[in-house]
């Protein structure tokens, strides 16, 4: 049985439709206009709309969508119905109130994304650019209410059925304050396809070329070259930092194999442990640490499942 790399739970629509055809869905509803300009109701529900007297049946729109989203969106209503069958057999039951409180999480992240994704500043602004079509954050927010409330459900739902397969032990919790809370390395890296390619810079930074320049120039890694190779600051005791954890603030690195290339990394500064005491964030922690826990086993969890399910397809297609 084929499986889609989509994520176990999101819906198979993308945000840019919700983004950009709010103004089409308020005005179009129900209701048609004659050449007239006359407004009039499309009264037979197997129509779906009346394009300058030409009627478009539900079963074409239905074809396009199953042509278009149908495998994706059926291997999403089976991976939901499979958690709604081993939350029953577990007799797991969730609230209004949570589910609500979940929603809401859900849709603040999508949004997010939106905002992401076209660059928008602030939830302002993007209320600005939804009114030039016709449309607004509330409606937006009423949409994606209606599409996500059950996605919301199944993923409290599959959250409460592996709560007890999680375990969070005090080494946990010590890893996790070490990485959040411990020593910070800030630097810079250039990153590069081949080891031939970072040797042949790490010469020239030997003898004398400028870091910042070489890492704009050459680094695969854009998003750290495009700021002179600066990178997001990190553990000594985790990743690619155990690997320069020895070195002083100005030195660089020997080439280091990674699954995303060959990099040399310059140190540029340390930053001491912050001054939060273990026992005054280890509730936060223990709550950080199970939420990755959950993450890295539900799609193995997910596919654990579904090897032992009996699932026959059928869309009316080869």
């Amino acid at each position: 049985m084929k499986i889609s790399k989509t994520s176990p739970f999101f819906p198979i629509i993308f945000s840019v439709v919700f983004f950009f055809s709010q103004s089409i869905g308020n005005a179009a509803k129900n209701t048609t206009k004659s050449p007239k300009g006359e407004s009039q109701v499309v009264t037979d529900t197997n129509i779906v709309a009346v394009v300058n007297g030409q009627k478009i049946p539900k079963q074409e729109l239905y074809t396009l969508l199953i042509d278009t989203y149908g495998e994706d969106a059926l291997d999403v209503l089976i991976r939901r119905t499979l958690i709604l069958q081993a939350a029953e057999k577990e007799g797991i039951k969730i609230t209004n109130t949570e589910i609500e409180q979940k929603l809401e999480t859900l849709i603040n992240n999508e949004i997010e994304g939106l905002l992401r994704t076209y660059q928008i500043k602030d939830r302002a602004d993007l209320e600005k650019e939804l009114a030039k079509v016709g449309s607004s954050l509330e409606n937006v927010k009423k949409k994606m209410s209606t599409r996500m409330r059950k996605q919301a459900e199944v993923e409290l739902l599959a959250e409460r059925l592996m709560e007890k397969t999680i375990t969070v032990t005090d080494e946990d919790l010590q890893k996790a304050y070490d990485l959040q809370y411990g020593e910070k390395i800030e630097a810079s890296q250039i990153v590069f396809r081949t080891r031939r390619e970072a040797e042949d810079a790490l010469k020239k930074l030997q003898a004398g070329a400028d870091f910042a320049t070489l890492a704009k120039n050459e680094s695969v890694d854009r998003i750290s070259a495009a700021r002179g190779g600066k990178m997001q600051p990190f553990s000594p005791k985790d990743g690619i930092g155990t690997d320069v954890a020895h070195l002083k603030v100005g030195e660089i690195s020997d080439i280091i194999k990674t699954d995303y290339g060959y990099h040399i990394i310059k140190i540029t500064d340390r930053k001491p442990p912050s001054n939060n005491s273990f026992k005054s964030v280890k509730g936060e922690l223990a709550k950080a640490v199970r939420n990755q826990k959950y993450k890295e086993r539900v799609g193995p969890w997910l596919m654990s499942l579904i090897e032992n399910a009996s699932i026959v397809k059928n869309l009316g297609n080869d």
